[in-house]
């Protein structure tokens, strides 16, 4: 079977790690798999399992790069037919669907969703209603607003993303490849910088924070401009760190005392299982999928720099409870957040479509 999988991109998001890993699946299973994505530096690992690439410019807005992107995949399609073509996000699912509709020759189409605006989803549930034959939702909440934006119940499907099995290194060794001294508490973010991630909330959070903690903001994107201004204004230069895109996220969690998400909307972000996974306690934002995650995870309620600063601070300040969110969360991701059953679910998936 031939499966050609569409995405935006393939850098250091949760849905290209998705991506990555169902493709690895696919092609330890014997399948062909090709992945248009308009690179990133994953691109070189599927590559580097086997998979072909398909260069479509899909992150570019507007409806020129749309068009090219369908033109690109209708040319793909044309000279190696795909047995099941499997997108993520609405967009990718629009583009495969206008290739396919060119090309003449109609595969099933499986889409999965990662998480949306609020009022984003009507408009989404008719683009997938039209051009998807299964809809996948990687979060209970995610399906619920799809459902109520009018996509039928009988053709969503929910299959939560998997903690990857993270191998991390001493943290002693860590923190010394990253320069930082032993004894310093230190909290981790793993995100685009983006509006709705909300890393401007940490930042000023971090003024409000006692003592000397250190805040590493991992990931690259349009408001890091403003950030470097908000950590110079507010005197942080020493306690705040912007360190790019970086593919050592293993390093940074063995490293870290805590991993924070402060986003505006979740899916269900695969940054989360990965330190939960690693034994690192998270705070998160109590929005969209996160909420499943209560218990193992400490969730902040209110979208404020009042609220982000006391839930560090409670943290930072009790390594008892910090213990306990660790022991609960790898709990959780042993029950319910294993790479085997997220691949099995889709398998299954790709199965009952085909």
């Amino acid at each position: 079977m031939r499966t050609l999988m569409v995405i935006a991109e393939m850098g250091s998001g949760g849905a290209e790690a998705v991506v990555a890993d169902l493709a690895a699946d696919r092609l330890d299973r014997g399948d062909e798999v090709a992945v248009a994505s308009d690179r990133g530096w994953r691109t070189a690992h599927v590559a580097g399992r086997g998979a072909d690439l398909v260069p479509v410019p899909l992150r570019r807005p507007g409806a020129p790069a749309l068009a090219r992107s369908a033109a690109r995949l209708r040319r793909n399609l044309r000279q190696r037919p795909a047995d099941l073509l499997h997108t993520h996000n609405v967009r990718a699912t629009l583009a495969a669907h206008l290739a396919q509709r060119a090309a003449g020759r109609r595969a099933p189409l499986v889409a999965t969703v990662h998480g949306l605006a609020a009022e984003d989803y009507p408009r989404a549930a008719r683009v997938l209603d039209r051009c998807a034959d299964v809809v996948v939702a990687v979060s209970a909440d995610v399906a619920d607003r799809l459902a109520s934006g009018g996509l039928p119940t009988d053709r969503l499907r929910v299959v939560e993303n998997a903690a990857p099995a993270l191998r991390l290194p001493a943290r002693a060794a860590a923190r010394a490849a990253l320069g930082l001294p032993a004894d310093q508490q230190v909290a981790l973010a793993v995100s685009r910088l983006v509006a709705p991630k909300r890393p401007d909330l940490l930042v000023d959070a971090w003024s409000r924070v006692p003592g000397a903690p250190l805040l590493l903001l991992a990931g690259d994107g349009p408001a890091r401009p403003g950030l470097e201004r908000r950590v110079a204004d507010a005197g942080l230069a020493d306690r705040v760190r912007l360190l790019g895109d970086r593919h050592d996220v293993d390093r940074l969690l063995a490293a870290a005392d805590l991993l924070l998400l402060a986003s505006d909307r979740e899916g269900l972000p695969v940054s989360v299982l990965e330190a939960m996974g690693a034994g690192v306690p998270v705070a998160a934002s109590a929005v969209g999928g996160l909420t499943s995650l209560a218990g193992a995870v400490e969730l902040v309620a209110e979208p404020t720099v009042d609220a982000w600063a006391a839930s560090v601070r409670r943290l930072l300040e009790d390594p008892g409870r910090r213990r306990d969110l660790a022991a609960a969360a790898g709990a959780l991701v042993e029950e319910r957040f294993s790479p085997a059953a997220m691949t099995a679910s889709y398998d299954a998936i790709y199965t009952d479509v085909t």
